[in-house]
């Protein structure tokens, strides 16, 4: 039959919702059902993504964030990466006798942004409470979901390491030393009962506004119960890292209080009649905007989809883009990004002359002659303290567009199960974003606590 597909083609008037597990678009459509918006889909399917996928992205992680706002008619990014401890300096690390950052354990533990984000998402653009946003996230965590084999491949990959060195993580997602089978129901009941917290606080600051209550929610994370025990978990213990050696943490709780995530203007540009969105260079959204720019002087369609020509020009182009990348990006609350250079068509004019169409370049190549600074790997692994790298994928995705014309994307991403222990009655393990900064004088990524995203207390009440 014409057009058949094993795959249903599913059509309605209320909106469209999409995530990595069909759970998670179930919470984002039962949020549109309840009317909802999009940005109360986005923010419900991106909490249980936490509980769904904690082998690609955890609670603990980030949730970098694109809405258009149809009211507004603007897209905005929520600023959704965590920042680096205060104390982890470049003389820290030294004095630890660290020159890569580990990829595992506490040390390369930054604040935790995604609550941050869903919340701040919530507050500025959302019409829901947060009780009912996070209601389907609660209801999987507390009374499980089955247990599909993705997530056991993935469990089964990290059993030993989890016997040697994380317990904690061993009792939650291994109970009695045995990963679930497909099909049981798998329940994550100390992760319902932290979050379980959050939705008691905003619901006793329910006679105050909507923001106020959520900021209430929020604190319990940031400033209250759940951002104690994050701290003291991670500053009594010692864990394994890649180093070959155990260390404890360096979050504090001012780190924790003093951070926020905000709202700001998306990055954009032009190619071929659309206008392309992407976050700023906290993240590394900005090359995929370089590489269409670069890709604009190509006639990629005579070419032919996926023909030798065609690979190697998005190739070529994509090795220019991340160049410069490594040469230029970084948090742009610290160090000056380069972006209106980088992305006019000038400069796309200039480097689209190296893409040679009969050679492929060995060479790391940024502009404005920039020296290169091409990044060494900073979560090599050695002896037995190594990071387990079987699993298949660290992000997921979550997208939603309502009736009235909004639409979110998120990209969670961070807080694996993998790479550091889950945090005993609380149920979620800390995100290590940590190397992807780098601990050296002259990196635009240098080293600093508080990097990464805006440190802006009043992002709530700002909006």
């Amino acid at each position: 039959m014409p057009g058949f597909t094993t795959r249903p083609v599913i059509m309605g008037s209320h909106g469209v919702v999409a995530a990595g597990h069909y759970l998670a678009a179930q919470a984002g459509s039962r949020m549109l059902e309840q009317g909802g918006n999009a940005f109360d889909a986005g923010a419900a399917m991106g909490f249980a993504l936490a509980v769904l996928k904690p082998d690609q992205y955890g609670i603990g992680g980030e949730a970098p964030t694109l809405v258009y706002s149809a009211e507004r008619g603007e897209v905005f990014a929520v600023n959704g990466h965590g920042v680096a401890p205060r104390a982890a300096t470049i003389e820290r690390f030294r004095g630890l006798g660290i020159e890569k950052i580990p990829g595992d354990g506490f040390l390369p533990a930054v604040v935790p942004a995604a609550v941050d984000s869903y919340i701040t998402t919530l507050a500025v653009f959302g019409t829901m409470p947060l009780a009912e946003v996070i209601a389907p996230a609660l209801e999987l965590a507390e009374h499980g979901f089955p247990m599909y084999g993705n997530l056991r491949s993935s469990c089964e990959s990290d059993l030993e390491h989890w016997r040697k060195h994380y317990p904690s993580t061993l009792q939650v997602f291994a109970p009695g030393g045995r990963v679930p089978e497909v099909g049981e129901i798998f329940v994550q009941r100390d992760w319902a009962a932290a979050f379980g917290l959050l939705v008691e606080a905003e619901r006793k600051a329910a006679r105050s506004d909507r923001r106020a209550a959520l900021r209430a929610a929020r604190d319990v994370f940031y400033r209250g119960e759940l951002a104690a025990e994050i701290v003291r978990f991670q500053r009594e213990n010692e864990v394994m890292d890649a180093s070959g050696r155990p260390h404890t943490g360096l979050l504090t709780e001012d780190d924790l209080a003093g951070y926020a995530g905000r709202v700001e203007s998306a990055v954009s540009a032009r190619y071929r009649g659309l206008t392309v969105h992407k976050c700023s260079t906290w993240c590394q959204g900005p090359v995929f905007l370089q590489q269409l720019k670069l890709l604009e002087g190509f006639d990629l369609a005579a070419m032919g989809h996926n023909s030798a020509d065609y690979i190697h020009t998005v190739i070529e182009a994509a090795k220019l883009a991340f160049a410069d990348r490594e040469a230029y990006y970084g948090d742009p609350d610290f160090v000056e990004v380069p972006l209106d250079r980088l992305l006019s068509e000038q400069y796309a004019d200039e480097r689209r002359r190296l893409i040679d169409p009969k050679r492929a370049s060995l060479d790391d190549r940024p502009g404005g002659g920039a020296p290169s600074r091409r990044r060494e790997c900073a979560d090599e692994r050695g002896g037995e303290a190594h990071w387990p790298v079987h699993h298949g994928g660290d992000t997921t995705q979550c997208d939603a567009v309502d009736r009235f014309g909004n639409m979110i994307s998120i990209t969670p991403s961070g807080g694996w199960f993998h790479s550091s222990p889950v945090i005993p009655g609380l149920g979620f393990q800390l995100g290590t974003r940590g190397p992807d900064v780098r601990a050296r004088p002259g990196a635009p990524e240098l080293l600093g606590g508080g990097q990464a995203a805006a440190l802006d207390a009043d992002a709530l009440a700002g909006h």
